[in-house]
């Protein structure tokens, strides 16, 4: 209703309120010229005059006079329930004691919500929040259910009533306090490691605090915590004290609610008009320059490449690695050539049900345990499969580094495969499965990947398999799965760290011991023939917007050659904000909330792909209009202003993009994936740097043929049906596997 209120002059009058520079702060950061910075701040700021003055809101403390209960009803698999109650505000003196309370509640394996709700199975997911803005700050506890186990809202409700009872008598231990410590302080330490974590924290401080030097100030408050601010801000603030309780349940399941609503949003009374013309006035600005003219850009830089450093362990694991000196951190990567591309068609997820167990216990340590020193150290470690690769992820301070990779070690080389916990992260897996399902997103792009690389191809499926593979898995074909895929022999580590290569090699000595047995990889098989210019539908009914996807296949990823010269070619078209696609669907007829398009490239395969989600009744003239971009493309590459556009744009994306430790892990994961030399940017910048008009016309005109495109439409078949047949495509109706439906006779 609000929106629908809206026109154009409420949002210049808001604007004009509020975005004036007396209600702004300006951070930058980097490398660059300070006297000249400062003058050109100067220059395109110092003339903008004084907005209407803004005063502090004053913060005013909410109470609640009864437990409140509201429902709500979704498209949804499962249920959830969550419990909030109003506290204090950022940087109260009673904010950092409640977030301690947050942690022992439901923060990781060690809190009392995991233990009395997801390690038993009752819930799929529980947590604690304590969301904390500059007037209010909420503690929150979420919880949704498992099916398996048959825990009804009701009985989660009084789940949590318990477990808050079990920390009373519990109480607040050093362990706890010494947690949330090391959490902040790694925090800050991380914040510190790119130029926008140093100028967003200092702009925030100085926004809401009145001063950008607060990390010290951060650090004392939480270190000051004792267990007797804990006890007492719970008692304050949480025990006896009235909730706002929300069910959401699937659509038509209202009897699934905790309890019955006694609680409904008051009607608000809308006025009629408003004093915004006050605001609507054109601010004078006196510039001795043209405001209109867009500064040029400066000479596109060339980006430097971390400096890397190589050697092997004694068990012949190769190790690649970078220094970076700017915190005191390391991040490393262990990763095995095998994924979810190697799984059996009948074992679909199994590659990630078997790295979900490695994150559980030990033979010797449970998982709570693990979890316990990890925080204990501020670091982290995890296993994740993707398509081609599975990777054990080890974060920590480096004074700690010997510790955490022992953790590593232990997780790696000896995990416990416990029953429980296989049936637990099998049902989790399942759940999930079940609600993406429900999802038009997912729907579209399962759909698409088993059209273009076929049924026969593991990692053409969603990555969490099906279920009914899934729900056939057993703990022995983990067990076994991770037997013949988890070997030195196919891993490599990759490093980035502020210890020199000789001291970190030395440490991670640990991993010497890690046997090298053969692993099987599977082939690819060959994809299917595509039948372009064929329409595949997927009903999703009552869906309010339909999700578009067009594609076809394409090169396979090179640095340099003509995969690269083609994602170059395609930018303009629909990689861009501005760009041709985006700019008609979007900002011109009003389709959607963003639409694009570009060629991708892996090792075994690659697309040309167009997407958007569209208002349901624009679903065949969004199609049309897709095509006419990609055909009017096609026919002629880009003007020499989008050359010129995609060459700044391009050519400077890179400029931030390696400082952080994780960001680097993948420019090395990177080189060694594709086997790249450690100049390749330089290279790729000659080749933009060489691109013309004629060439993006002659890749263009080669590889944006439409008639060897499909098309996917996840949407309300008897809402767009009728449409889609008058754009004159074959229409086949599939389901969410690709797998075309037989459709009775009516």
């Amino acid at each position: 209703a609000d929106l629908n209120r809206v026109d154009v002059n409420d949002l210049k009058a808001f604007f004009k309120r509020w975005y004036g520079p007396n209600n702004a702060v300006i951070t930058i950061g980097g490398d660059f010229d300070r006297t000249q910075t400062l003058d050109w701040v100067v220059k395109y700021f110092g003339s903008i005059p004084r907005g209407p003055e803004v005063q502090d809101i004053e913060k005013v403390k909410v109470t609640l006079d009864r437990d409140r209960y509201i429902s709500l009803e979704d498209n949804i698999t499962l249920p959830l329930i969550q419990k909030s109650w109003p506290t204090v505000y950022a940087r109260h003196e009673d904010e950092a004691p409640l977030d301690v309370l947050m942690q022992i509640i439901g923060t990781g394996k060690t809190s009392l919500l995991y233990q009395n709700m997801v390690k038993n199975g009752y819930a799929v997911q529980a947590s604690a929040g304590h969301g904390c803005s500059e007037l209010s700050c909420t503690f929150t506890v979420t919880a949704l259910p498992s099916p398996a186990k048959g825990k009804s809202l009701a009985d989660l409700d009084a789940i949590i009533s318990d477990t808050f009872i079990e920390f009373e008598s519990r109480g607040v231990m050093q362990s706890d306090l010494d947690r949330m410590k090391i959490r902040i302080r790694k925090g800050f330490i991380y914040g510190l490691e790119s130029v926008q974590g140093k100028v967003s924290s200092l702009a925030r401080w100085e926004t809401f605090d009145n001063n950008p030097n607060l990390a010290q100030a951060e650090l004392v408050r939480y270190e000051a915590i004792t267990p007797d601010d804990v006890m007492r801000v719970y008692h304050q603030y949480i025990k006896g004290k009235p909730s706002v309780t929300i069910s959401v349940v699937p659509k038509g399941q209202k009897y699934k609610v905790a309890r019955a609503d006694n609680w409904w949003p008051t009607k608000r009374t809308l006025p009629t008009s408003s004093s915004k013309s006050s605001f609507i006035v054109k601010a004078e600005i006196n510039d001795n320059f043209d405001r209109s003219i867009q500064p040029p850009s400066t000479e596109i830089p060339i980006v430097t490449i971390p400096t890397l450093w190589h050697t092997q362990l004694d068990n012949g694991i190769k190790v690649s690695g970078s220094v970076s000196t700017e915190i005191p951190t390391t991040a490393i990567t262990v990763r095995m050539k095998t994924g979810q591309k190697d799984e059996p068609i009948d074992k679909l997820g199994l590659a990630g049900l078997t790295a979900a167990m490695m994150g559980q216990a030990s033979k010797n340590t449970s998982a709570e345990d693990l979890s316990t020193q990890l925080q204990l150290l501020g670091s982290s470690v995890g296993f994740g499969a993707g398509t081609n690769s599975t990777v054990l992820s080890i974060s920590s301070l480096s004074e700690n580094l010997d510790a955490t990779l022992e953790i590593a070690r232990e997780k790696l080389m000896e995990p416990g495969f416990i029953q429980e916990d296989f049936n637990r992260l099998k049902n989790n897996m399942l759940e999930g499965i079940r609600s993406s399902k429900k999802k038009a997103t997912a729907n579209a792009g399962s759909a698409l990947s088993l059209l273009l690389y076929g049924r026969d191809n593991a990692f053409a499926y969603p990555g969490s398999g099906l279920e009914e593979t899934v729900s056939k898995l057993t703990l022995n074909d983990v067990k076994q799965y991770y037997k013949d895929h988890y070997s030195a022999s196919i891993a490599e580590i990759i490093t980035v760290s502020d210890l020199s290569k000789s001291d970190l090699t030395e440490k991670l000595s640990v991993f010497n011991d890690w046997q090298k047995t053969p692993v099987q990889i599977a082939a690819i098989k060959p994809f299917p023939k595509l039948a372009g210019g064929t329409l595949y539908l997927i009903d999703k009914p009552d869906a309010a917007q339909s999700e578009i996807r067009i594609a076809k296949r394409s090169l396979t990823y090179d640095a340099t050659g003509e995969n690269y010269l083609t994602k170059l070619m395609a930018y303009p078209l629909g990689g861009a904000f501005n760009s041709r696609i985006n700019l008609n669907l979007r900002e011109d007829k009003g389709y959607t909330y963003g639409a694009r398009a570009g060629f991708s490239g892996g090792k075994y395969a690659g697309s040309f792909g167009a997407s958007a989600g569209v208002k349901r009744d624009a679903t065949k003239d969004a199609i049309v209009e897709f095509f006419k971009e990609i055909d009017d493309f096609a026919k002629t590459g880009m003007t020499q202003e989008e050359l010129d556009f995609t060459k700044s744009a391009k050519g400077q994306k890179d400029a931030g993009a390696y400082e952080t430790a994780r960001q680097k892990l993948g420019l090395i994961g990177h080189l060694l994936n594709y086997d790249l030399a450690e100049d390749y940017k330089t290279e790729q910048k000659k080749v933009l740097d060489g691109l013309t008009v004629e060439d993006t016309k002659r890749l263009a005109q080669t590889h944006l043929n439409s008639e060897d495109m499909i098309i996917v439409v996840v949407g309300d078949k008897d809402k767009i049906l009728k449409g889609l047949q008058t754009l004159q495509y074959p229409i086949v109706e599939i389901d969410e596997l690709g797998r075309e439906l037989v459709i009775p006779r009516r």
